[in-house]
């Protein structure tokens, strides 16, 4: 699966001091808007009770790719705990898939974080994450430290296509004028492995005799029943399935795979009363890649 990788340097910088301290400088890179993945809330707590010295802030850069933090008379023994939210603000799934602590004083500074590698963030979704910062005894007064911690970021290129675009690729297979963005033979090898795994769909005779089966399907009769519609978009879901375009995608808390599957089983079950309610989940999924 071809993805776009990029290390958006979600970095929490730090400029610790015993004794006084100063801004630092801070760093970022440009990011289009579909793959907008940036801090949006950020809350600083410490571990001070009795001695009340420590000063600890932060705060989100303007472009949101960053948090500075900054802690003032900081002491051995010292904690703060910066807790943030992330948010995808774009239009793709965006996968966390790494962690960098960069941490040039170890035996000054102990950081220890909400390790996100593997999460999955669907638009609009968040999560949160909180680092902790401990001074230890070795860390020097009226010094200056810094680390940063990097984020990598990937995003889905691939996405769920519409039932108009496969239609679109079957008819042009079948010498409709123009030429179909998939080739004849992905587009065969995406039907035999539909057949191989489906419980309704069997597309069987030559190259030819399958795409027009599987043309008749996404048609539909020109009065079509609401089970007409549900294998149609149940198709086009299976076809963006097989052909890896809906990795990272969720509907209502539902993966392409639950969703093949609830309708399978309506279908095979005769459960016509649900025809309707698993049709549209099949749309709203094909659907999910529009922009």
């Amino acid at each position: 699966m071809k993805k776009s990788a990029v290390t958006l340097t979600l970095a929490i910088i730090a400029l610790l001091t015993v004794g006084y301290g100063y801004a630092c400088k801070n760093g970022g890179i440009n990011i289009k808007p579909k793959f907008d993945v940036a801090f949006t809330d950020v809350i600083v707590s410490d571990n001070e009770t009795e001695i009340d010295v420590a000063v600890a802030s932060a705060q989100i850069t303007q472009d949101g790719n960053a948090i500075n933090v900054y802690i003032l008379n900081a002491y051995p023994s010292y904690e703060a705990y910066i807790t943030y939210t992330i948010k995808n603000k774009g239009k793709m799934p965006a996968y966390l898939n790494s962690l960098t602590i960069t941490n040039p004083n170890p035996e000054a500074l102990e950081i220890s974080t909400t390790d996100h590698t593997g999460t999955w963030l669907q638009p609009d979704q968040t999560t949160q994450g909180t680092t902790t910062i401990c001074i230890l005894q070795a860390a020097k007064q009226n010094w200056q430290y810094q680390f940063q911690i990097s984020i990598g970021i990937s995003f889905q290129e691939k996405r769920p296509r519409s039932i108009g675009f496969w239609k679109n690729q079957f008819d042009k297979a079948l010498d409709k004028r123009g030429k179909p963005q998939i080739p004849a033979e992905t587009l065969e090898d995406y039907l035999d492995q539909i057949t191989e795994q489906s419980n309704v769909f069997n597309f069987t005779g030559i190259r030819r005799q399958k795409f027009q089966q599987a043309l008749n399907i996404l048609e539909m009769p020109r009065r079509p029943t609401m089970l007409d519609k549900l294998k149609a978009q149940l198709l086009a879901l299976w076809l963006n399935y097989v052909a890896g375009w809906t990795e990272g995608y969720t509907l209502d808390g539902m993966t392409a795979q639950d969703i093949i599957k609830g309708s399978e089983n309506t279908i095979l079950k005769g459960l016509t009363g649900e025809y309707e309610y698993w049709k549209n989940l099949c749309e709203n999924f094909n659907k999910l890649g529009e922009t």
